[in-house]
Order: structure tokens, then C-alpha cells, then sequence
């Protein structure tokens, strides 16, 4: 892994100097993995807490309630951070899983050892706990709008909600959503066949233009 590209393409090492980083990955026991499409990569809580970096492809972040249903809250890209807060705060009244969506590379790092700075005290060290920080707070306003797509009552609320916030996000009428059908219907908690019919017939009512994951919203406006 090379460092420089590190930190720029993950926000938890953003303003730390890439001839330290090194030195502060071995110290949080890193070490990289490369699971295939539908491999578990960690599951919280677990035994050794664990955070994980993004590399390359991408990762499904899956709850699993008391009754065993499972549904998606998020595909994360290159440079996603995941695990840090079901880590932290060590709940064990929830099942929270990372499970890669195709052949991926996977940055594990040691929880404990990035929240207790070492005896060394590493000179980045408290720069990227801030960092983990502001990441944490990032991934709740993630949740939140989440909640707010999927408290809509019909799949066309649901669909229009979840696109608007993609546009808004890329500043583009026209955009890539992270998801293909399957696990867009699973994050809307809908069914996928009624799903792409509902697609279909906002296509056919000049709504929305589509095709595969890139999206056209028709009549949006900044």
C-alpha cells in the first residue's frame, strides 16, 4: 500500500505526513485482506475490535435485528472507514456486518490501539483520532438521511427522496448511484420487482431517465 495514495484517498489519514504513516500503521497492527464477492469481512460486536479501510472495490455495511431479518444501510466506496462505531460504543444488543459486494482490498486496523496512543506517541496520532471523529459524525447524518428515504409510505416517495439526495450530493442532474437493483431495494426495505416496475413507469412519465446505475433526474434544479 502505498502512503501517499493513502492518505489522499482516505479521510482518516487526511493532514498526516505520509513519511509517518508507515511508522503509525504498523503500530495499529495493520495489515491488508482481499476477501471475494460475498465473503464476511468482520462482524461487530466481535472478539478484537477492528476498524477497516476501503481500498479498492466496495463493502456492504448489513444489520441483522433479534429475529434474524437482515436488511442494507450502506454501500461504502474506496476510502470508507467501517466498524469504528459499533467498536466504540461496543453494543451488543445488535448485529452489524461488513461483507464485501465484489473482490475487494481491506485495511484492518487494531481499535484499541487507534484510541489509546502508544507509548511512543506517535506525532499524527491525535490528528487522526480527530479525523475518526469527524467521520463518525459523517456516518450519522448518513443514517439519518437514510431514515428519512426509507419513513417515506410509497416505493415512488422512496425512489424520488434517495435520487434527489444523490443529486444534491454530486451537484449534477446526472449521476452514479453506489447500489445496483437488488441492494437499492434492500437499502429502500422494498420489494425489487416492484421496485424496477415503479422505475420503469417514472421513466415512462418523464421523471427519471436511467440507465443501469447512472440516473438522470428530469426536472431537478439546483
Amino acid at each position: 500500500m502505498d502512503p501517499k495514495e493513502l492518505v489522499k484517498s482516505c479521510p482518516l489519514f487526511r493532514g498526516i505526513d505520509p513519511e509517518e504513516l508507515g511508522g503509525m500503521l504498523k503500530c495499529m497492527s495493520a495489515r491488508e485482506i482481499e476477501p471475494e464477492r460475498g465473503e464476511f469481512i468482520m462482524t461487530t460486536p466481535g472478539s478484537a475490535p477492528l476498524m477497516g479501510v476501503v481500498l479498492a472495490g466496495e463493502v456492504e455495511m448489513i444489520s441483522e435485528d433479534y429475529f434474524g431479518k437482515k436488511s442494507l444501510l450502506t454501500v461504502l466506496p474506496v476510502g470508507s472507514v467501517f466498524g469504528e462505531s459499533y467498536s466504540c460504543v461496543k453494543a451488543r444488543n445488535r448485529t452489524i456486518a461488513y461483507q464485501a459486494s465484489g473482490k475487494c482490498r481491506v485495511l484492518l486496523l487494531d481499535y484499541d490501539r487507534i484510541l489509546h496512543a502508544c507509548k511512543l506517541v506517535c506525532r499524527f496520532h491525535h490528528r487522526m483520532i480527530e479525523n475518526m471523529v469527524e467521520l463518525i459524525a459523517e456516518k450519522n447524518l448518513e443514517l439519518i438521511e437514510k431514515l428519512e428515504v426509507t419513513s417515506r409510505t410509497s416505493i415512488r416517495e422512496k425512489l424520488l427522496t434517495y435520487l434527489t439526495r444523490q443529486a444534491e450530493r454530486t451537484g449534477s442532474a446526472t449521476f452514479q448511484v453506489p447500489m445496483g437493483r437488488t441492494e437499492l431495494a434492500e437499502y429502500l426495505c422494498t420489494d425489487r420487482s416492484a421496485m424496477t416496475r415503479e422505475l420503469s413507469r417514472m421513466r415512462e412519465e418523464g421523471l427519471i431517465d436511467f440507465d443501469k446505475r447512472t440516473f438522470t433526474l428530469l426536472d431537478w434544479k439546483k
